[in-house]
């Protein structure tokens, strides 16, 4: 621990963190070696967390195992609890009773999707091809369960932020019905930031409630959801905060708490209680714990807008050398994005791409369904190494001039 805690005291400050800052590979000090033996470009899913956080979840796994129900029953669990809720309102510009505890992002957005009472049979429901597949088939299942019609607004790539307003806007006006949408701030497809102040306006104007999926927003861009006008969001904690996994939170503005309706009849808190819209049972004590350190970190190192800088740098930084590679197509704006990306090869299957890209150069991957097509996505970390993106370049120039070559063979 004294090891660590030196570790910790030569961190580099906010200010000394420029994007492009050599100074970042000495936080790599402070994360777990990686024992895989590929290059991993799949944070989006889950980013490691600092070891200083993971003491801290080891700690609190270690503290719950040997006191058990005395002290999940006891008012220090329910004190950590309600500290995290508060320090998470005041993240997001929120007030604490708006906040709800889940265990994930995914959890999050169910309780919103599944639990919105103010849907009438033949109300409309809206969402698009590159919102997180989950989430589309919640907004699909209303159909069954509310008798809602459902709406899917099939966004083609790469698409500017402009032409992406354009679309919601004619989707808003000649949607007859629409009551209920779901946005991504963040595509999870593409990475592509989405401008949602600006469409949550467009859909109020219609009537229309929002329900905005966070899950790749928060850590990377600071979130205000008054800023935004948003009244009911989903977060996780685990991909850009770096908190362990297994906890997520929800935002329900207050004055809208009665449009989702309490967890299968949850009587346990009021129903003027956001706490009433998740019976979760055991809760992730652990995470809860730990939680704090991870927020500690994050705001060591600048918060969002460091951390957001430094990741839009290294995506720009690979995006930028296969930009002009011929059969190569890159599906993200190089404005209007963070640490993901995602492209296809012509001639190229997703999954055998994604697969080409880890056996033959040794780079970890993920492919991405779109609905009516697949795409692969690359996602750095603020510790990613611009020698590990020059891999990734490598094999995309490779693959793209060999299914270049396939093309044009002549056929035999």
């Amino acid at each position: 621990m004294r090891r660590l805690q030196e570790s910790l005291d030569a961190l580099p400050a906010a200010a000394d963190l420029a994007p492009d800052s050599d100074r970042w590979q000495e936080l790599a000090a402070l994360y777990p070696r990686s024992l895989d033996v590929c290059i991993n470009l799949e944070h989006g899913y889950f980013s490691p967390m600092a070891l200083p956080v993971q003491a801290a979840f080891e700690e609190a796994i270690r503290y719950t195992n040997a006191h058990l129900s005395p002290f999940l029953r006891s008012e220090r669990a329910y004190v950590a609890a309600e500290t995290l809720r508060a320090r998470l309102a005041r993240m997001i510009n929120a007030e604490p009773h708006e906040i709800l505890l889940t265990r994930s992002a995914s959890e999050s957005m169910q309780v919103l999707i599944g639990q919105y009472g103010d849907l009438r049979p033949g109300d409309a429901v809206l969402w698009s091809n590159l919102d997180y597949p989950a989430m589309r088939y919640a907004m699909a299942w209303l159909e069954g369960r509310r008798g809602a019609r459902p709406v899917e607004l099939n966004l083609t790539l790469p698409l500017g932020r402009e032409a992406l307003l354009e679309r919601y806007a004619a989707t808003l006006r000649d949607t007859p019905g629409l009551k209920l949408m779901l946005l991504s701030q963040v595509f999870p497809a593409n990475g592509q930031i989405v401008p949602v102040r600006e469409i949550v306006a467009m859909a109020r104007e219609h009537g229309v409630d929002v329900l905005v999926d966070s899950a790749h927003a928060l850590g990377q861009l600071e979130v205000d959801v008054q800023a935004l006008d948003v009244d009911f969001a989903g977060f996780n904690l685990h991909k850009w905060i770096g908190a362990p996994p297994g906890l997520g939170f929800v935002y329900i503005r207050a004055s809208k708490l009665e449009r989702i309706e309490p967890h299968f009849g949850d009587r346990d808190y009021p129903e003027d209680d956001i706490r009433s819209r998740l019976h979760a049972g055991m809760p992730p004590i652990a995470a809860i714990m730990a939680t704090p350190a991870a927020l500690d970190f994050h705001e060591r190192i600048g918060g969002a807008a460091v951390k957001g800088a430094r990741l839009a740098w290294l995506r720009r930084y690979w995006t930028e050398r296969v930009a002009g590679v011929p059969g190569l197509r890159l599906l993200t704006p190089q404005i209007e994005a963070g640490a993901l990306a995602a492209f296809t090869i012509d001639g190229m299957d997703a999954r055998e791409l994604q697969k080409a890209l880890l056996e033959r150069f040794g780079v970890f991957t993920v492919e991405r369904s779109v609905v009516h097509a697949s795409v692969v996505r690359a996602t750095v970390a603020i510790t990613t190494t611009t020698s590990e993106l020059d891999r990734l370049v490598e094999g995309l120039t490779v693959l793209a001039r060999e299914a270049s070559a396939v093309r044009q063979a002549p056929p035999a």
